[in-house]
């Protein structure tokens, strides 16, 4: 049998899951292709953006990944169009065959077509995004700091975070604890000012949780001094705030979107609701049985008609089943069809509180805040990251410090005033 070449989409969960199991076949060949030549593991990426994380301590190099498999190897570069018919996929202008394709290119941030949402409002999908924030952060709280405007502080110092599902709880969660625990030892004076919204345009956040988790939740935050919002979706998102549709304007120079995401499109593959393929239950394109999706990517439904969530937890297996599935394939086996087995749900809210929801079992405080950590630091590859990320947490947790408050790139905000952007964006 003649080597068979795969080519492997993305380096999230779902791809490197998958080059696992295919590395084992003897008579593959597999390319794995990344924009970035890193593994992100995004679950800690809000830490990064405020601050308790530096950025690689959460990314780990493919090619260091991959030394272990002598029949696989990294090409670095954008994924710019799929040919089915020619079995090709063009890389930065470069055409790549395949005999089979694994795609788990994942997600970005989805703006529903809100006006200045792209444009003003920070995602939280890659690193650049998470140190953007961060420095946006940390720079309006040195303007502040010198400020005599009271209006311009308060744009300054007021952050809406809209979105609240896991990633929008736990960016309000830490930026309270930095607020508590850091600005009000480094910065005093501005600290009483400062001001969390958190926007959720439904009835609760966390709606993938209980209700009473999601309780539970709402009642941290409001004790640690978020501001929740409910039921009044954003509007328009301006260079100095954002109106909502009740007519409600906060002034804010620091808008972040974590209110969800769209798949990434690849022009040649199908595309359905919300940029998801659907597959066949083997994970493979029903008009091209060599194209396998995996991970966010893929639209496949459960039981209930709903497509499965877009968390770690299915990349993780899709990308295993897929793997495994291919290889089947190029054996002349029979495939097996996805099950998805939920592992449960966990959400950081701060120090020592966390929720947990694993089967019938619901627990919240210490115990699951303790369980995050350990989940956190077990899926996180490679040994020197899991030790940097457990020194920086022992660190924060003895300490009441986030130890990462360098700016790497000052900010500048607009000179218009709160009042004259209102005006601007209303129009």
């Amino acid at each position: 049998m003649s080597e068979k070449h795969v080519v492997v989409l993305g380096a999230g969960f779902a791809g490197l899951n998958a080059v696992r199991e295919l590395a084992r076949e003897p008579g593959l060949r597999i390319t794995l292709v990344d924009r970035n030549n890193y593994h992100l593991f995004q679950p800690l990426l809000y830490q990064v953006a405020s601050g308790g994380l530096e950025s690689p301590q959460i990314a780990f190099p493919i090619r260091a990944f991959l030394r272990r498999y002598t029949n696989a190897c990294f090409l670095m570069g954008n994924a710019e169009r799929v040919d089915p018919q020619a079995k090709t996929v063009t890389v930065d202008g470069q055409l790549l065959p395949y005999d089979y394709l694994l795609v788990g290119v994942g997600t970005r941030t989805n703006d529903f077509g809100l006006p200045g949402v792209a444009q003003y409002a920070q995602g939280m999908k890659g690193l650049e995004d998470a140190l953007r924030i961060r420095d946006r952060l940390i720079s309006a709280c040195e303007e502040a700091a010198r400020t005599s405007d009271p209006q311009r502080r308060k744009s300054l110092l007021t952050t809406v975070i809209v979105g609240g599902g896991p990633t929008g709880v736990e960016l309000a969660g830490a930026f309270a604890e930095a607020k508590r625990h850091v600005i009000s030892r480094d910065i005093p004076e501005i600290a009483g000012e400062m001001r969390i919204v958190l926007v959720e345009g439904f009835g609760r956040i966390l709606s993938a949780f209980s209700e009473s988790s999601s309780r539970y939740a709402e009642r941290f935050l409001r004790a640690m001094g978020v501001e929740l919002v409910y039921g009044d979706p954003v509007a328009e998102v301006g260079s100095g705030g954002v109106r909502f549709q009740s007519g409600r304007f906060v002034p804010s120079f620091s808008t972040i979107w974590a209110a969800g995401v769209t798949g990434v499109a690849i022009p040649g593959l199908p595309a359905g609701r919300g940029g998801r393929i659907v597959t066949a239950p083997e994970l493979f394109i029903p008009e091209h049985p060599e194209i396998y999706v995996a991970g966010d990517s893929n639209a496949l439904a459960g039981d209930d008609g709903k497509a499965y969530p877009q968390v770690a937890q299915t990349a993780i297996q899709q990308g295993v089943l897929a793997g495994c599935n291919i290889v089947r394939a190029v054996r002349g086996q029979r495939q097996k069809p996805f099950r998805y087995i939920d592992k449960g749900n966990l959400a950081t809210l701060g120090r020592n509180h966390a929720i947990a929801e694993i089967g019938r079992l619901r627990f919240k405080g210490f115990a699951a805040w303790a369980l995050w950590l350990v989940v956190h630091l077990y899926y996180l590859i490679g040994f020197r990251n899991r030790l940097l990320v457990m020194a920086n947490w022992a660190y924060s947790y003895f300490t009441y410090d986030f130890a990462v408050r360098i700016l790497h790139k000052r900010v500048a905000f607009p000179e218009t005033s709160p009042q004259e952007v209102r005006e601007t964006v209303r129009t």
